[in-house]
């Protein structure tokens, strides 16, 4: 059932959460507003019901069989990716107040005490007045349509076709399973019927010298002959379906143009034949409500029930609800089919793993610094890190007050390697245990080859060496020792492993790469934080990378002992699997794909963002992270690549259609098994476009 939009929880989800950056805010709650007085006037919210019906056979039977169909069809219905909930008394109630109320904006309101019959007067308008044509309740015209013919081949967009606008319309079927013996016998009684009456107008045309036999008559015995020999040769099950479409409106106009121009419009494109049941508009009235009762019978000659197997039927059932809008989650623009808003909860999801991937020019980068707005102002506790290798995220960086961490060759930023907290050490390990690992990894891709087992040794002494003020002093920053400190120490030892191992370092201590010799000195406590790497070159990039990365984690562990989500996202992921241009193996590869596997335990959301497809899906890494990341943004696609992501996340070709369109900012979603054709404008005029913008002339 199309329903009104709920305005008042698209603004509690979508407006702005903090109380800083006011002029930022402001302008992005007129966005927000705009976004959702555009969703209210051309999209439509949806109720989506299942009502089941069970007949007892005998004295045992009782109402706990239907719990357990309930439970086995909630079961299938999730391995096709839709959920399902049992709704209690009120929810029901609420249902059926918004069908007699649908042009009303009075909300449902439920007594806290009720008796007997009352709670109709709740729910019922003041009254029903049945014509032919259609229904007075209360305020508004109901009219009840059914589908009397149908094509031999029914296609799956029906459904969506007739309730994808922002029209009070109202889809309901009944579907009814005849036991295979009774099919046959049914279907026999009925060839036996049509061929009765073909029979009859032979003897008629023997009698006038005619040959003429109604095509309505050959087709009926040719669809029903071929009905009868898939029942008995194949396991296809036969149906009786009944379908109808139920138009409200304020006034008989309204209501004639919504069902000529709107349903009947819709029928003709999918080869339906559909008609207003005339005269029986209170029994019509009756099937369309969720009450699982059928008024009508296949046996009455009404032409309401039709008969139908098993693939044919199928087609007939939204299984999977197509608008998604989760409160609390984040603004994600409309639904290019039902023009509804999209807001997600990445978090809910089985992990909050996530990549966006596009050709250059289709907006990747505007679609990524849209997302660190939303999170920036909706969730004002969580902290956002951005590794950037383009130096485009400075702009963003100085409008919401965070630190940008230049590495550089010659960078007056200095990032300390050794920062640590004692309480940081992960699995089992101390911190300063973890911390030695991580030099060992530093040390080997600063050598360019495999650390032997007597360098690892040395380093582990070393590390615990320079450490034992620090931990003497129960953590006190000042006695945080430094790289420098480590490497003095290596060059004190009489062990020719060490001096060597001190020579490999040299570069990057007393060198032109000495950014992370020594102690910090810049604020890292804010809540936004860019590495920008822009200028790191290749010399220093293998080392330099795996410092950043170390860092990210380290904070991202910290924030978890703090209960703080930490949003990371990577731009240009791909040079994540070149550091080393091949002398080392991928270091930074390597490291995400742990972080892609534990991050979601540690509360964190990564977020890859790449125009380089290929080199994603050429490497085992990267592509294990991308299948089994629950969020990935598909904007528009080369050609090339199309193929590739079709077979990854199982395609259809109208989904595919989304990535070829050219639009900037549009595309799909896939978020758990949710596929969501999408568009995420941004106003050119806002300060929002200015700030995110890239495109060169508007910077």
């Amino acid at each position: 059932m199309n329903t009104d939009i709920d305005t008042a929880t698209l603004k509690d989800t979508l407006m702005p959460v903090t109380t800083d950056y006011p002029e930022i805010a402001d302008d992005y709650r007129n966005i927000m507003e705009n976004a959702i007085s555009e969703s209210s006037a051309t999209g439509a919210g949806k109720i989506m019901l299942m009502a089941l019906y069970y007949k007892p056979t005998g004295n045992i039977d009782n109402a706990r069989i239907l719990f357990n169909y309930y439970q086995e069809l909630s079961t299938l219905f999730a391995s096709l990716g839709s959920e399902t909930k049992q709704l209690n008394p009120k929810d029901v109630f609420e249902v059926l107040y918004k069908f007699y109320h649908q042009l009303s904006d009075v909300p449902f309101i439920m007594p806290d005490h009720v008796s007997g019959n009352r709670i109709k007067n709740y729910i019922s308008p003041a009254y029903f007045k049945f014509k032919k044509h259609e229904i007075e309740i209360g305020e508004q015209l109901t009219r009840v349509l059914f589908v009397k013919e149908y094509a031999t081949y029914v296609d799956d967009e029906i459904v969506r076709d007739f309730i994808d606008n922002s029209h009070k319309i109202t889809v309901s079927k009944h579907i009814m399973r005849v036991a295979k013996s009774k099919a046959m016998e049914i279907l026999r009684k009925k060839i036996f019927s049509v061929e009765l009456q073909i029979q009859k107008r032979m003897e008629q045309n023997h009698k006038t010298g005619g040959d003429f036999i109604p095509f309505t008559l050959s087709n009926e015995r040719d669809n029903l002959n071929a009905l009868q020999e898939r029942l008995s040769s194949t396991d296809c099950e036969l149906f009786e379906i009944g379908f109808l479409i139920a138009v409200t409106a304020k006034t008989k106009e309204e209501l004639d143009d919504l069902t000529h121009f709107i349903v009947k419009d819709q029928a003709s494109k999918h080869q339906l034949s559909i008609e207003i049941k005339g005269g029986q508009q209170s029994k019509a009235l009756q099937a369309v409500m969720p009450f699982a009762q059928m008024p009508f019978s296949s046996k009455s000659g009404d032409k309401v029930m039709f008969s139908m197997l098993s693939d044919a039927a199928g087609v007939l059932m939204p299984f999977n609800h197509i608008d998604h809008f989760v409160k609390n989650g984040v603004y994600y623009g409309k639904n290019l089919v039902t023009q509804n808003i999209i807001a997600l909860d990445r978090t809910a999801e089985m992990n909050s793993n996530g990549f966006v991937l596009a050709t250059s020019g289709a907006g990747k980068s505007m679609f990524s610094k849209s997302e660190i707005f939303d999170v920036l102002l909706k969730y004002p506790d969580d902290e956002v890190i951005v590794i950037d290798p383009e130096r485009e995220y400075e702009p963003l960086v100085r409008e919401f007050d965070g630190t940008i961490l230049k590495i550089a060759p010659n960078s007056p930023t200095k990032l300390n390697v050794f920062d640590t907290d004692l309480n940081s050490g992960e699995e089992g390990q101390s911190a300063i245990a973890t911390k030695a690992e991580f030099i060992m990894t530093i040390c080997e891709t600063a050598k360019g080859a495999e650390l032997t087992s007597n360098e690892r040794t040395l380093i582990d002494r070393c590390v615990k060496e320079i450490y034992r003020e620090f931990i003497t002093s129960h953590g006190n920053i000042g006695k945080i020792p430094t790289f420098a400190d480590f490497y003095n120490n290596l060059v004190a030892m009489p062990e020719i492993e060490a001096k060597n191992l001190a020579l490999s370092l040299e570069l990057y201590i007393t060198g032109s790469f000495n950014i992370f010799a020594g102690k910090t000195n810049i604020n890292t406590d804010k809540r936004f934080l860019v590495f920008d790497i822009s200028s790191m070159g290749e010399q220093i990039r293998p080392v330099g990378l795996q410092v950043v990365l170390e860092y990210v984690w380290q904070r991202v562990s910290r924030n978890r002992d703090k209960g703080i989500r930490t949003w990371v996202w990577i731009d240009e992921f791909s040079i994540m699997f070149n550091d080393g241009a091949g002398k080392t193996t991928h270091r930074s590869g390597e490291f995400f794909a742990k972080v892609y596997k534990r991050i979601r335990k540690y509360g964190g959301v990564p977020t890859a963002i790449t125009q380089n497809i290929t080199e994603v899906l050429t490497s085992p890494q990267a592509k294990t992270m991308l299948l089994n990341s629950e969020f990935v943004v598909l904007l528009q696609q080369r050609k090339e690549d199309l193929d590739t992501l079709q077979n990854l996340f199982s395609l259809s070709p109208s989904q595919q259609s989304y990535l070829k369109t050219g639009k900037k900012g549009s595309g799909l979603i896939v978020c758990g098994h949710k596929i969501i054709p999408f568009e995420k404008p941004i106003p050119t005029d806002s300060l929002m476009y200015h700030i995110c913008t890239t495109k060169f002339g508007e910077v």
